[in-house]
């Protein structure tokens, strides 16, 4: 495969090395490593969860453990093997997992954010064709080097992959540019208003900007970091997607809130980019909406179609987005450059492609 160069992926070293494994992380992440060790018959391999200094409680359990620290862990077991199962960015949370990491072997297993396959070696080279297709029209060599350390994270869960494809996010977005004067910014997954802070601040151009975020507390703090700024903003309370009416919504404060996939949750409104009035005038358009991208694509086909806005697009929800985004993309226009930057995270988050 082109696109990588690692062979075996973490799954099977595990269950060859058949070593105890220590799950690092109590949340919604370990959850997910530990059922997919369960569903690939290595949940017997699991001999402690511990969490970070200062996390842990006496008598907390988590899956039927014990939650330890890591000295606790380090006297108990000799040898093993440590899984990091949480995200975050972060520095001194970085360099603490990168201080276990040099003296005990440590992976970040890949376990899709927002479910669905796990991208292993068997959904790599059924994949390949699409993935290769991709690899082939990135814009530059820092692009292609961003995809192929990615693509071998995904595989290996060893984090000296990431590491080697790391910049600042200003380099990232220094790819964006120039914008017309007088245009406008699509903030979709607006948070609290870090991105459009950032992002106005960035392009003083931009005449107004639409920012949206489903999450109620998260958006009650977005419309006062909207009112500190110069231009005008509207804040839209709702889930971006490919139509506009109403949805169930499930999550929580900050990553996983999204459209639910049965009737439980509550109701909240849906809205599509081409329904905005700064659709009309949009320089640029900002995806990172929990997995929920390529229904937001199909819901700006028209403004993309006719405005060409440069885009940032969040890929790193689900393990077919490295191909999915793209193809959805070029299906609408095919004159775009494509390019692919990683910021400091743990696991692979914070990766997005750049429509230019």
């Amino acid at each position: 495969m082109e696109f990588c160069d690692v062979t075996e992926d973490l799954w099977s070293y595990l269950a060859k090395e058949g070593r105890p494994l220590v799950i690092y992380g109590t949340g919604d992440g370990a959850d997910k490593i530990i059922d997919e060790l369960e569903k690939r018959s290595l949940g017997n391999l699991i001999s402690g969860i511990f969490a970070s200094p200062g996390f842990v409680r006496e008598g907390r359990v988590f899956r039927g453990f014990n939650v330890e620290s890591f000295e606790d862990v380090r006297s108990r077991l000799e040898d093993f093997i440590v899984l990091v199962a949480f995200g975050s960015p972060l520095p001194d949370v970085l360099s603490y997992v990168y201080s276990i990491e040099k003296e005990y072997e440590l992976y970040a297993p890949d376990v899709p954010v927002c479910g669905g396959e796990v991208f292993d070696m068997e959904f790599a080279r059924a994949n390949e064709a699409r993935l290769e297709n991709v690899y082939s029209r990135l814009a530059d060599d820092a692009s292609r080097k961003c995809f192929r350390a990615l693509a071998d994270y995904k595989l290996s869960g060893r984090l000296e992959y990431l590491r080697s494809c790391e910049v600042t996010p200003d380099e990232a977005d220094g790819l964006l540019g120039p914008f017309g004067k007088g245009c406008s910014f699509i903030d979709l997954g607006a948070y609290r208003g870090d991105t459009l802070l950032r992002f106005t601040k960035m392009f003083p151009v931009f005449s107004s900007a639409t920012a949206v975020e489903p999450e109620r507390h998260s958006f009650k703090k977005l419309t006062g970091c909207a009112e500190s700024l110069s231009i005008p903003v509207t804040c839209v309370n709702a889930l971006i997607s490919d139509s506009c009416g109403t949805a169930m919504m499930t999550g929580s404060r900050g990553r996983g809130t999204r459209a639910s996939k049965t009737d439980t949750g509550h109701e909240i409104a849906k809205v599509t980019v081409d329904s905005f009035e700064d659709s009309k005038t949009t320089g640029f358009i900002k995806f990172d909406v929990e997995g929920s991208e390529l229904l937001a694509l199909e819901g700006a086909k028209n403004t993309i179609s006719d405005r060409k806005p440069q885009m940032k697009i969040a890929c790193y929800h689900k393990s077919a987005d490295l191909f999915e985004i793209p193809e959805k993309v070029f299906s609408i226009r095919e004159d775009y450059r494509i390019y692919m930057r990683h910021t400091p995270c743990i696991p692979g988050w914070d990766v997005d492609y750049y429509f230019l």
